[in-house]
């Protein structure tokens, strides 16, 4: 054995989790960088931050899996059987999991919606807003799950799998405004629930969808913090003061309320997913060898 591959030959998933957060920073500063301080809430500039930050993480991350690994892509989620059902499925248990999130705000009188607009609802803005947030929560399940829990099956180990990729998910939001001790925990509820997601589908797809719809639906559409950052949104939406209600500064992610949703969550997706009957991305086959057949 050495600093560098395991006792089998294959690369340490350590430095294959560590070039890919290389990229994720890569990604982000270029990004950053392009956006002038007083135009970066322009449509344009932010959907034009967003496509580059996604093709250097993405990009970058499919020639880093082809280099170090030699595995096809599909071995990472990418397979083109039954995306769309997924996808639907993933959004579904987004939308109402969010819904639950502002019921529950709604019910204890820490949330009270000022006003909608529904132009905007319906507006160019929103709809290129919601292709921008596509591409960057794929381009972090692409990342956080589909590269990180892929080289970390060389580890033959179910629990380092889940619990790293979900560890490293959570503090990829520590600097993130707002952060508290239950925003975090619920962050790596989060990271947890999308790596079972695509642990029992096998494709990127059903994660993906979830993630999607319980950002936007919180961030562009209900007008609440998402993780600490705020947008324009189709409703205008005064929290209450009670933290542990609405999250704080972090927003509803930061709740007792998320915590209870993203558990039973868990639970759904434990016991009503059922894997598929032609499984590609299971933990004990495949490994991503650095040797043997392509």
């Amino acid at each position: 054995m050495s600093m560098f591959k395991n006792r089998y030959g294959e690369i340490r998933s350590g430095w294959s989790v560590a070039a890919s957060l290389l990229l994720i920073l890569l990604g982000q500063i270029i990004g950053r960088g392009l956006v002038p301080e007083d135009r970066e809430d322009e449509i344009l500039i932010k959907i034009i931050t967003t496509l580059i930050y996604s093709i250097i993480v993405i990009g970058g991350g499919l020639l880093l899996f082809r280099l170090i690994y030699k595995r096809p892509f599909r071995q990472m989620g990418l397979v083109r059987q039954g995306w769309l059902s997924i996808l639907l499925h993933g959004y579904a248990m987004g939308a109402i999991s969010m819904v639950l999130v502002f019921t529950g705000l709604l019910a204890v009188g820490q949330a009270t919606v000022v006003s909608v607009d529904f132009a905007m609802l319906f507006s160019f803005g929103m709809i290129v807003e919601l292709i921008s947030v596509h591409f960057f929560m794929f381009s972090e399940e692409f990342i956080t799950r589909g590269f990180f829990m892929t080289a970390l099956k060389t580890t033959r180990n179910k629990w380092i799998i889940l619990l790293v990729s979900s560890l490293v998910f959570s503090l990829g939001h520590m600097l993130n405004p707002g952060i508290t001790v239950l925003s975090l925990f619920n962050t790596f509820l989060r990271g947890l629930l999308f790596a079972y997601m695509f642990l029992k589908s096998g494709r990127l797809w059903f994660s993906t969808g979830f993630h999607v719809a319980w950002n936007f639906i919180l961030g562009d559409v209900l007008g609440m913090m998402v993780s600490g950052n705020e947008q324009a949104a189709a409703f205008t939406t005064v929290l209450g003061t009670n933290s542990l209600f609405t999250g704080g500064e972090h927003g509803p992610i930061a709740s007792i309320f998320a915590t209870v949703v993203l558990l039973f969550a868990l639970i759904y997706t434990h016991f009503m997913v059922k894997p598929p009957s032609f499984p590609v991305w299971t933990i004990d086959s495949d490994l991503p060898l650095t040797r043997g057949k392509k």
